[in-house]
């Protein structure tokens, strides 16, 4: 009332005197036109289509430029602006409603489309604005009625097309564990980047660069969307940004996202500003939202914001631009906290939420960025999760964690480490609203099926094949279109073929290299390149025809133009066992992580095969990636398959498809027990033994 007061005294005074006072700047919505409502803030002013949902006017406050890209023209003749592009099976047409909510601190506004005879979802599209700030928020609603068709989300993903010559530039801040701080990419000018020749149209969203202008730091000589993802790790924003303004994204809670912390998601195609929500991409069809039929469900996605700022005297720099974003982190959870509109959709209100506080005994010391402890859906590999929220804090070096903010539900803790093998996995974990969790007596034990050192190791079990050949310069781990690199090229030497010393072999010394193995395991390689680079003639994406070398074409079985179509040869790992180690040993357990996987994996030790037919396919290899859907598989051989010690072993790998397998680690052991999950009591990796195969089993606890 004190306030009030003098609020109403300073106002009195200052019509008294003639004086005047700011305007407070107020929100207002005209929805005369339903093609076009005029909402505004005092910071922006918007263009909106309630037919459609689509964003397609843009401005901020003292600065005449529409900020979206009024080239590409959409629905109802106007720019497509900022949008949805949502995936899934039997997503069709319903019938569109349009509102709005007017309140003193905000204005959410939105799109319905109902769930039909061929739409399973009614879809809901809010947009969220308060007073004098230059941010649009946004999230989405996806219910499913208990009488409801079948159907699921397989991607649900904003899309923002703004202005191609407005913004040129990209920036990334700590887009994966190797990629740490930030990144500004400068983009080739739209003019290069809207080339339609389909020769240079190489592969999916892939165009050829090569003879095309490019400015100065941009090295690439393709570009695909798939080149800019981000693990959602340590992810809370991205932007595009030009001489004058800036436009980013930014994740307040990452908790609606879906596949935890090391799933990747797409951030920019050319300048369109992108927020991935769900989807498959470089992990495959394992990330999926099915609602159950017969139930009614809710999935809330967001909110998330879209915040624009301009260069000035304080924001100075890209990174100012960046910082300014980012930092509207704690306003924008308060503002979400007296969201009306919002909480009836299901968010969870702060006093609602709750802490969790871990102690993982065997999970530190261990490098930074290295051990991790994700609350996701109960009952399920983390890397699966969709139906619900999903929390993750890296932990300290005692092992120990706090992960606040957790929306009540129950939940599956997973603990990991970074260069260790196995996964802790503890179910039920149930969270009260408002309450605090304490799981300080949990124990994280490293898978190894040998009471000593392993014979041998390849690699590093990270999850990511980021330490084989090409997968990093310099410790910066590096995400190229395939066609980058030559693989027949690099290894000419061998003929093609991969050939590794684990151990010193006679007087064949240890390889102890791993860039001596590529990223991936190739079926076949033949990248679509543009072969006008090599002949202007040919507008064709067949260029490998001459790239390839020409001992190709010559090798036993060779096929296609030039050998372009010839399959790749195995990869082989020879090395010896001594007497000690082969001591008191009963198996040889081959544990191979694979960071991605498009095909099954043959590995013969001696001329004895086991084979893993490929599940849970992700397609990082040729999506620019070095990580995908991690799993873990033990071949066990009996110990007599092994030649005598000191004489040579030879493991061969063959893979069933053209786009093959992507290694995250090997590991080789001599025990005196089986690796069969019934004996071990861990269940996080499959297990091939004679004619025995025993499936990894997501659904229970372990370690």
């Amino acid at each position: 009332m004190r306030l009030r007061v003098c609020i109403c005294t300073l106002v009195a005074l200052a019509c008294w005197f003639g004086l005047s006072l700011p305007a407070r700047a107020q929100l207002s919505i005209d929805t005369s036109n339903p093609l076009d409502w005029k909402i505004s803030n005092g910071s922006l002013t918007l263009d909106w289509d309630s037919q459609t949902g689509n964003v397609f006017g843009i401005f901020l406050a003292g600065h005449p430029d529409n900020l979206v890209d009024t080239t590409h023209i959409g629905a109802h003749g106007q720019p497509s602006g900022l949008y949805m592009d949502n995936d899934g099976t039997n997503l069709g047409g319903g019938t569109v409603t349009a509102g709005f909510h007017k309140a003193t601190a905000y204005l959410d506004w939105w799109v319905t489309t109902a769930s039909s005879a061929t739409n399973a979802f009614t879809l809901t599209q809010h947009f969220l604005l308060q007073p004098n700030q230059p941010t649009l928020h946004v999230y989405v609603v996806a219910d499913h009625a208990a009488t409801d068709i079948a159907g699921n989300l397989g991607q649900v993903q904003y899309v923002f097309r703004l202005s191609q010559t407005l913004f040129n530039q990209t920036y990334s801040d700590n887009s994966g564990l190797h990629n740490q701080g930030p990144t500004t990419i400068p983009l080739p000018s739209p003019t290069v980047l809207n080339n339609t020749d389909p020769g240079r149209q190489v592969s999916n969203a892939v165009l050829d660069l090569h003879g095309l202008p490019l400015p100065a730091g941009f090295s690439r000589q393709f570009y695909t969307k798939y080149d800019y993802s981000s693990y959602e790790y340590q992810h809370l924003g991205h932007g595009v940004f030009g001489s004058t303004y800036g436009a980013w994204t930014v994740i307040p809670r990452a908790e609606t996202l879906t596949g935890g912390p090391s799933k990747q998601d797409l951030i920019f195609t050319d300048n369109i500003l992108m927020m991935e929500c769900l989807s498959g991409h470089l992990d495959g069809a394992a990330v999926t939202y099915t609602p159950p039929q017969g139930v009614a469900t809710r999935r809330l996605f967001g909110p998330y914001a879209f915040r624009f700022n301009a260069f000035d005297a304080t924001l100075a720099t890209p990174d100012d631009l960046y910082d300014d974003a980012v930092g509207i982190i704690p306003s924008a959870l308060a503002l979400y906290d007296i969201e009306g509109e919002l909480h009836a959709n299901g968010y969870v209100v702060a006093t609602d939420r709750g802490t969790v506080q871990s102690a993982i005994a065997g999970a530190g010391p261990t490098p930074a960025n290295a051990a991790w402890a994700v609350l996701a859906d109960n009952a399920k590999n983390f890397q699966a999760s969709s139906a619900g929220y999903q929390y993750w804090q890296n932990l300290n070096a005692d092992g120990t964690a706090t992960i606040a903010g957790v929306a009540p539900g129950s939940y599956r803790l997973s603990a990991y480490v970074l260069g260790q093998w196995g996964e802790l996995r503890v179910d039920n974990v149930n969270m009260p609203a408002g309450g605090e969790l304490d799981l300080t007596a949990l124990q994280f034990t490293p898978e190894n099926f040998a009471s000593t050192a392993p014979v041998w190791t390849i690699g590093t079990p990270d999850r990511s094949a980021s330490e084989f050949q090409h997968g990093n310069l310099n410790g910066i781990e590096l995400r190229n279109f395939w066609g980058s690199y030559n693989y027949w090229q690099d290894y000419a030497a061998t003929q093609g073929a991969q050939i590794y010393y684990a151990t010193a072999v006679g007087s064949q010394p240890a390889t102890s290299n791993v860039t001596a193995i590529n990223y991936v395991l190739w079926g076949q390689f033949d990248p679509g390149l543009f072969g006008g680079v090599f002949n202007a003639s040919d507008d064709t994406t067949d260029g490998y025809t001459f790239a390839i070398p020409g001992y190709v074409a010559s090798l036993p079985g060779a096929a296609g133009s030039n050998g372009v179509s010839t399959k790749v040869p195995p990869m082989t790992v020879h090395f010896i066992t001594t007497s000690a180690e082969a001591a008191g040993a009963q198996f040889a357990v081959l544990s191979v992580g694979l960071a991605a996987t498009e095909g099954s994996l043959t590995v013969s030790l001696n001329g004895h095969p086991l084979s893993w037919h490929a599940i849970n396919t992700s397609d990082a290899m040729v999506r620019s990636g070095l990580a995908g859907y991690y799993q873990w598989i033990a071949y066990q051989w009996d110990v007599s398959k092994l030649n005598p010690p000191g004489f040579d072993n030879i493991l061969t790998f063959t893979t069933s498809q053209p786009q093959g397998d992507m290694f995250d680690a090997l590991r080789f052991e001599l025990t005196a027990t089986s690796a069969d999950p019934a004996v071990t009591g861990w269940h996080d990796y499959e297990y091939l033994y004679n004619g025995t195969y025993v499936p990894a089993n997501d659904k229970v606890p372990n370690n």
